[in-house]
């Protein structure tokens, strides 16, 4: 599948941009943006079809696409899973990572990899396909590997700060929901579910809700993803927590471009990060 272009963009002036390249279960996604030049965003995704072994479309993609190795700026790959873990930075060893994502998953993936959290003093560790860590550090030029929940922990947090009451952000995917909760600055909860129905998604937010002692009353939910998902979360909830709203977009992020309200939570704030 081709994936088509803007027409402002190009080889020529590729290395301006900052490109990410999204790995999900079902699929990919490819955006870029060049920071100096404002509506410069753009977004394209790619679903893969089930039937066919990920790193055969994995490589499909890629060879039919040159736009995936040009040179850029900076390359991201963003990781998309439920395999990761929180660790203080205290607690990690040299060559002791693996040993979290085992403790933690029955089956992890081999390559086990890491982004540092500064203001937790803590790293997520999380597992990526060894074949599609090799395929991707071989065919890109210099990629910083990053876990979808890392930019949501760096920037929500930011949301949190200054509040006089706890914050539980809910970010919906296609499949999986990430779910962090914090007091004030304080990160008190970060994990990411698999869902099918509704009722797993009240089941897994109201579980959390009561499992770090949140008040139904004076504490914040907010939300992202698809409207139509999160309205019907909205309704069943209010019987429950009476202030809901929808998670923030910072400012910054309007400058980039119309389409960046198109795409996935992490990836607009992991561009924001930048």
């Amino acid at each position: 599948m081709t994936i088509s272009l803007p027409d402002t963009f190009n080889i020529d002036n590729s290395e301006k941009y900052i490109m990410s390249i999204r790995l999900w279960s079902d699929g990919l996604s490819f955006s870029a943006y060049n920071p100096s030049e404002g509506q410069s965003f753009f977004f394209r995704e790619v679903e893969f079809d089930r039937n066919i072994p990920y790193m055969t479309s994995l490589k499909e993609i890629f060879f039919e696409n040159d736009c995936l190795v040009w040179t850029y700026k900076r390359t991201y790959v963003l990781c998309v899973s439920q395999q990761y873990t929180l660790a203080p930075d205290d607690c990690i060893l040299d060559k002791q990572r693996m040993q979290f994502l085992t403790f933690n998953f029955s089956l992890p993936d081999k390559r086990c990899l890491s982004n540092h959290l500064e203001d937790e003093k803590a790293e997520v560790i999380f597992g990526i396909q060894e074949e599609v860590y090799e395929f991707c550090a071989r065919s890109l030029t210099n990629p910083v590997f990053t876990h979808h929940i890392t930019s949501q922990l760096i920037m929500l947090q930011k949301q949190a700060r200054g509040s006089t009451f706890n914050h539980m952000f809910v970010v919906l995917h296609r499949s999986l929901v990430d779910i962090t909760c914090f007091s004030e600055i304080k990160l008190l909860y970060a994990n990411s579910f698999e869902y099918e129905h509704l009722n797993d998604l009240l089941y897994y937010i109201l579980f959390v809700w009561q499992q770090t002692g949140m008040d139904q009353l004076d504490d914040l939910l907010s939300l992202s993803g698809d409207p139509a998902l999160c309205n019907r979360v909205t309704q069943s909830l209010h019987t429950y927590v009476q202030h809901i709203g929808r998670i923030e977009i910072p400012a910054k992020a309007y400058l980039l471009g119309g389409e960046i309200l198109q795409t996935p939570m992490d990836l607009i704030l992991l561009s924001v990060c930048e």
